[in-house]
């Protein structure tokens, strides 16, 4: 992932001047700040997970289709259809 940078100082100044508190500015600029030292996925990064994603996603699909499936036969064999 690419890191990017974060002017904290130029933030709060931003927010401050936008009319939130100094100490509200304080926390959001914090809560971002921690956000983008974490990493800000690319569109790349989802992409690649995305296709790590697929086979699972199918899996799972074929699951649902053959649980479904079973339930139709045991209510259908206990009449509860009609």
């Amino acid at each position: 992932m690419n890191m990017a940078t974060f002017d904290t100082h130029a933030a709060v100044k931003a927010l401050t001047r936008a009319g939130v508190a100094t100490e509200h500015a304080e926390a959001i600029t914090e809560t971002v700040r921690i956000a983008v030292s974490e990493g800000v996925a690319t569109k790349a990064d989802i992409a690649a997970l995305g296709a790590k994603i697929a086979p699972l996603k199918a899996d799972l699909y074929r699951a649902l289709w053959i649980q479904g499936a079973g339930l139709v036969v045991v209510m259908a064999a206990l009449g509860l259809f009609g």
